[in-house]
């Protein structure tokens, strides 16, 4: 079973919930088996959660949005921006959904998709995305390069890698975007925005 995989496969839907408090914003969320990090914010997406830069008018586009974490924090940040998440699992986009609606966000939809072709044409303010690692390299390469088509004019790719994988990423975003910080860090991941200047 892969939580990249569209329809992940197990014996019995073991549903929880849990409650966590991310800068500052007291969230309730629904997790299962079959979508990443199924008993806890795992420390890649607590990180960025904890460091993305969202203005309040912002349209955010979560790639990758698993339960949701990090695109219903982005809504909150944003109250007269738009969130789009986007999963290609569909256990994901339910459990998004249902997350969503709990945490009483009205300014985020889910979608189903592979990568952005769930947002065809239609460019953000921001990327944000802890991408799925064991995917493999060429899949996240897409999703940083293709990421460029949908970002507005200065729009920023905002994502969170694990430390041992950073070089990789790295060389990745600076041979695609004109502007690429390392803004945060913690024991196991690393946070990066990527910016085009055009």
């Amino acid at each position: 079973m892969h939580y990249y995989d569209k329809e992940p496969t197990f014996k019995e839907l073991r549903v929880r919930k849990i409650r966590t408090v991310i800068r500052g914003i007291p969230l309730t969320l629904v997790l299962a088996p079959g979508v990443f990090s199924s008993e806890h914010v795992d420390e890649g997406t607590r990180l960025l959660a904890e460091n993305m830069v969202i203005m309040s008018d912002w349209d955010i586009l979560d790639m990758g949005c698993g339960y949701g974490v990090l695109g219903i924090v982005a809504a909150k940040l944003a109250p007269k921006g738009k969130v789009v998440m986007v999963d290609i699992n569909k256990l994901a986009v339910k459990l998004a959904m249902m997350n969503t609606r709990i945490n009483s966000v009205s300014n985020a939809e889910v979608r189903w998709g592979d990568l952005y072709n769930a947002v065809a044409g239609e460019r953000f303010n921001t990327v944000i995305s802890n991408p799925p690692i064991t995917a493999g390299l060429e899949l996240n390469r897409k999703l940083i390069i293709d990421a460029r088509e949908h970002l507005r004019p200065g729009g920023l790719l905002q994502i969170v890698v694990p430390k041992k994988l950073r070089s990789r990423f790295e060389e990745i975003l600076f041979e695609n975007y004109d502007v690429v910080e390392r803004v945060a860090k913690s024991g196991s991941h690393v946070v990066f925005i990527a910016k085009l200047m055009r």
